[in-house]
């Protein structure tokens, strides 16, 4: 099982979001029409920034984590972005999952009485 955090994204039309992604987060449209501008990155001697149009229904995936620009051309736009999790935040939902364990109870706190001077 894969574990992802997934994050919403409205944008206007003409309306223009920079964040940062990490690598191989899938970027879905659920309504309207995207240009994604992947990060920056070498090819030979020259910099490129891919550019990837996306329309409703479509997913990409990204293949370098960065600073990623994504700009909504016509009408209200509705992104989804799936982000995979660190391996230990994985990890630790597997253990979490594989078996019963004792839950730990906080110790409750003992009622004070008020100290009289």
């Amino acid at each position: 099982m894969t574990w992802t955090a997934s994050t919403t994204i409205r944008l206007q039309r003409g309306e223009a979001l920079h964040l940062p992604l990490d690598r191989f987060t899938m970027l879905r449209v659920d309504s309207g029409q995207v240009v994604v501008r992947e990060p920056l990155r070498w090819l030979g001697d020259s910099v490129v920034a891919p550019v990837v149009t996306l329309s409703s229904g479509h997913g990409h995936q990204l293949e370098h984590g960065g600073w990623v620009e994504l700009r909504a051309l016509c009408g209200d736009v509705t992104i989804r972005s799936h982000r995979p999790s660190p391996w230990w935040y994985a990890a630790w939902q597997a253990l979490r999952l594989s078996g019963p364990w004792p839950r730990i109870r906080p110790r409750s706190r003992l009622a004070r009485s008020p100290s009289s001077a």
